[in-house]
């Protein structure tokens, strides 16, 4: 095998007249020196490929193409290739409008949706549709037991598209085909919520002075978005906020930092670094906050643009973020376009927080963390972390006196159970019933960020 390497590259051997070795073609030669034996090992494997390949036909840009894939990709996760016809057909799709209906419904796998919200100014409303009718097919397809994302999928339409739509009303019995009038969809990244809205029987929140934001993803819109959620917040007199970053695994970094403007005060948002070692500082002037307390909620899945929010809000002491540790995604990607082949986005910057703290691989500590519940197994420690935090949710307190083993008897006698003091089966059925029931109706990172707002 070695013979043949030495064989099949021997004009690249002769063209740098340097002695290579088969095992490491490129040890002892100069970064340009690297280029031209990678160049010219290139040209000896696509003629080798192409002189002697059996199988599918293959021609040279596809080849090109299939390298350029696999070094990209070889980088690490968030790198990669798109061929240039590829590349078009993402841009001309991200220009394109959609539309779909101005009202929306309530899903039941065992019914047909049901119009829950209408404007009564709409052209919709005008037109006869009212809350309470029932979508019995869409485009004559019956809509039965559909959920929302397939409703989204199908009312959704280009410029040209049209949607028609069967409609019962239970208290007439009447029904009625609409040629459904169509608005134009806009990215909804940035949700405002009336914080009473999450109320449960476990949880009643007071809207009084605090309002809720959730930031679903940063794309070229976002920051204008945020501007007028900011604006409409307070319009209500709101004085507290919470900003919730919960599944936003980022986006545009541009977006991020245009939102942190808005809200992170005076100084360092964010230092960006690249290969050659040049920083790059983006500042907020902000003077003053548009609110006077603020949490920032997050969760494993808070990454990237995300985490540069957070990070900013977090070290500027502007807010306090409440819930899990953040993905730990601190670097960025940039593309650039090689006519004729396609674009490579690349890995080409880390950044560090206001203070300086690397984020890369390490993620965002929240200053109040909320740990997951987890469900409990037989085979458990009765002593774990996981089972007294499991115990604790349910409200038995372990303090010495009551430890996990006195809870579980006293859970098993509660229950009716025979009482063993042992995560028996019985005892984690039952267990695990009940933590799930309260998860249904418990948001437990937005009741810790509610608690913790202005302390």
């Amino acid at each position: 095998m070695k013979k043949l390497k030495k064989f099949l590259f021997l004009p690249f051997v002769l063209s740098l007249a340097v002695t290579i070795k088969a095992e490491n073609a490129f040890e002892g030669l100069s970064q340009e020196e690297q280029a031209q034996a990678a160049g010219v090992y290139f040209e000896e494997v696509l003629k080798y490929v192409e002189n002697n390949y059996i199988g599918k036909d293959v021609d040279t840009e596809y080849l090109v193409r299939a390298a350029l894939e696999g070094m990209t990709s070889a980088l690490d996760e968030y790198s990669g290739f798109l061929p240039e016809n590829e590349y078009i057909a993402m841009k001309e799709e991200e220009k394109k409008d959609y539309y779909s209906p101005d009202f929306t419904c309530t899903f039941d796998e065992n019914g047909y949706p049901v119009i829950n919200k209408i404007q009564e100014n709409s052209e919709n409303y005008k037109s006869g549709i009212r809350q309470g009718d029932l979508v019995r097919s869409i485009n004559g397809v019956s809509a039965y037991g559909i959920q929302e994302e397939e409703y989204t999928e199908r009312t959704k339409v280009d410029i040209s598209g049209n949607i028609n739509m069967i409609l019962y009303r239970p208290s007439t019995k009447a029904t009625t085909d609409y040629k459904l009038f169509l608005k134009k969809i806009k990215s909804n990244t940035v949700v405002v919520k009336d914080i009473a809205e999450f109320n449960t029987k476990r949880q009643v929140y007071d809207n009084t002075n605090v309002g809720y934001i959730r930031i679903t993803a940063f794309s070229k819109d976002t920051s204008s978005d945020f501007a007028s959620a900011i604006a409409e917040l307070q319009n209500k007199k709101v004085n507290s906020l919470i900003l919730d970053l919960r599944g936003n695994t980022g986006g545009y970094v541009d977006e991020a930092i245009e939102v942190a403007k808005q809200i992170v005060p005076a100084g360092v948002i964010i230092t960006t670094t690249d290969k050659a070692g040049n920083n790059t500082v983006y500042t907020s002037t902000l003077n003053r906050q548009p609110f006077e307390h603020c949490v920032i909620l997050v969760d494993s899945l808070t990454a990237s643009a995300s985490e540069i929010l957070a990070s900013a809000m977090q070290d500027s002491g502007a807010a306090e973020i409440v819930g899990e540790k953040t993905f730990g995604k601190g670097i960025m990607q940039s593309v650039t376009e090689f006519q004729g082949l396609g674009v490579i986005k690349m890995t080409t910057l880390e950044y560090r927080s206001r203070n300086g703290s690397t984020i890369n691989q390490i993620g965002i500590t929240p200053d109040v963390i909320v740990n997951k519940i987890l469900f409990v197994d037989e085979k458990d420690d009765i002593t774990s972390e996981k089972v007294t935090t499991a115990l604790s949710y349910i409200g038995f307190k372990n303090d010495g006196e009551n430890t996990n083993e006195r809870n579980i008897g006293k859970y098993q006698a509660e229950l009716g159970l025979p009482v063993t003091y042992k995560l028996d089966q019985k005892t984690v059925n039952a267990l695990n019933l009940e933590i799930y029931s309260n998860l249904l109706e418990d948001d437990r990172i937005l009741t810790a960020g509610y608690i913790n707002l202005g302390k």
